[in-house]
């Protein structure tokens, strides 16, 4: 019998979470799959007064919003996730486990406006079917090689990162037709050739 996704468990609400949560993979419960929230970190004061708590409470709402989404695209069978302005700063490990029987219906990603620095091969190679990536307003430099294997990718969004030089791997994916790398920090003559190419794209949609 295949295995079926569960969905994630969401905290109750004033929940505190510290930030280390987006890393942390989900546990297995009785009920189900769960982030596992009630992380105890010390030196962090969990009083509902202070900084500090205002802070693990806006942290727990992120996480609750993930949840959400996650559990909105499994439940619904739906061909996209909308991660955008969820205050990642890497992709939650414990999604794949959650989605792992709907990711090759997953034609769209949206991780707009996080905190990224990096993509991993394992994000590319269990999204193989992706048709659209918006990875814009992150921190990224670079692609991983694995983006190469995105067979059926017609569009990414790389406007507002950190990218020097034309991402490589994004050179041989045949099925491309924009790609978006406004606002980087690329100059001179490749900054003109890429503008010029993105324009070519376009007008051959």
């Amino acid at each position: 019998m295949p295995a079926t996704a569960q969905p994630l468990s969401l905290p109750p609400s004033g929940t505190l979470i510290p930030p280390v949560i987006f890393s942390i993979p989900l546990l297995r419960g009785r009920s189900g799959w769960f982030l596992p929230l009630a992380v105890d970190t010390p030196g962090r004061s969990t009083s509902p007064a202070g900084p500090g708590a205002r802070m693990q409470k806006k942290m727990g709402e992120a996480v609750a919003r993930v949840a959400r989404k996650v559990n909105d695209t499994v439940e619904n069978k739906t061909d996209s996730l909308d991660l955008a302005n969820c205050k990642l700063m890497t992709f939650p490990v414990g999604i794949y486990k959650a989605m792992r029987s709907v990711t090759e219906g997953i034609h769209r990603i949206s991780l707009a406006n996080n905190e990224l620095k990096s993509l991993t091969s394992r994000f590319v190679t269990t999204f193989s079917q992706l048709r659209e990536l918006n990875l814009a307003g992150n921190y990224l430099h670079r692609l991983p090689e694995e983006v190469t294997s995105l067979l059926h990718l017609r569009a990414i969004n790389l406007s507002r990162n950190r990218f020097r030089r034309f991402p490589e791997p994004l050179a041989t994916v045949a099925t491309l037709e924009t790609i978006d790398l406004e606002e980087n920090e690329i100059t001179g003559m490749l900054k003109e050739l890429i503008a010029g190419l993105q324009t070519a794209f376009k007008s051959t949609c």
